[in-house]
């Protein structure tokens, strides 16, 4: 049976104050979303802070969207999702991702390690939080991720054995690491060695080949795996355009963009059966929205959520 469909509003922090935020989150509530969505990047106001002030003002879940693991200490990070998920009286949804942006550890003078050492490092991270949020204890030996740690009487969390995990990534070993792991896979576009992604990664082929690696290593996990992913562009006019088209956001073809779980395109009666289509064929029940496609999306998130 396929899984409700799911939408996230995902709250940037670069051009946000308090008034503002309050309103969107407010609109959100009202619209249909399901959860609220922090980005974690250098340069913009903090996701943790921001969520909690939008969780007072609704009902909503919150999520992170992914936090980067290389940004935190694995105890410090324990401690603040544990207090995340109390204050929240069992909202929170953590999000994690190994890392991918080059420019942002070079200009805070981070090393940015190869992907094996961060994936190694994110493993060990989830495992750390799955122990202190449900146990609340850490005890691991060390190796080439952390030192040895020992630490007792750690804050657990209110959802038990802990809350939701979103692990998101766009290669075969992250994804097959989600889908052992997490409540919910997210589906990226796949990260370059040396930093950045690979924005032509968003193809049906793509997709296709990414949802493979997830039901391969899921088994019988499967039928409880949310899929998400993050919709990048949302053209209510494509194929009705006299002129030119607007230019795209990743590089590839209009016919290639067409077939991209990552795009909605046509009215609402299309974009709708473009959606129950892609997760009838992949899964894909979780969508992350941005700010500025609320108003084209909202009839259709009205038609779906929670359906």
């Amino acid at each position: 049976m396929s899984r409700p469909f799911r939408f996230g509003l995902l709250v940037e922090g670069d051009r946000l104050n308090r008034r503002a935020l309050l309103d969107l989150v407010a609109r959100a509530e009202a619209e249909g979303y399901g959860i609220l969505l922090g980005t974690d990047h250098l340069g913009r106001l903090a996701s943790a802070p921001l969520l909690q002030a939008a969780a007072e003002a609704t009902h909503l879940r919150i999520g992170t969207l992914v936090l980067n693991n290389d940004f935190r200490s694995p105890v410090i990070l324990a401690q603040e999702l544990a207090t995340l998920d109390m204050l929240t009286e069992g909202r929170l949804e953590i999000g994690l991702g190994a890392g991918w942006a080059r420019t942002e550890y070079d200009a805070s003078a981070m090393p940015f390690d190869a992907p094996g050492r961060r994936v190694a490092r994110l493993q060990a991270t989830v495992a750390m939080l799955k122990q202190a949020l449900g146990e609340g204890r850490i005890e691991r030996d060390a190796d080439d991720a952390y030192p040895k740690m020992l630490l007792e009487g750690m804050p657990r969390s209110v959802q038990r054995p802990h809350p939701p995990f979103l692990i998101g990534g766009g290669g075969r070993r992250v994804l097959s690491y989600a889908a052992r792991e997490a409540q919910i896979v997210g589906l990226d576009p796949r990260a370059f060695r040396e930093g950045g992604h690979d924005l032509s990664d968003v193809t049906e082929a793509a997709i296709d080949e990414k949802i493979g690696w997830i039901r391969e290593a899921a088994a019988e996990r499967l039928a409880d795996l949310e899929i998400n992913l993050i919709v990048f562009g949302v053209d209510p006019q494509f194929g009705r355009r006299s002129g030119p088209s607007p230019a795209l956001s990743h590089p590839i073809t209009e016919e290639e963009m067409a077939g991209s779980p990552h795009y909605l395109l046509g009215d609402t009666d299309e974009m709708t059966e473009q959606l129950i289509a892609r997760r009838e064929r992949w899964g894909i029940n979780y969508l992350a929205i941005k700010p500025a496609h609320m108003d084209l999306l909202a009839p259709v998130i009205a038609r779906l959520a929670g359906t």
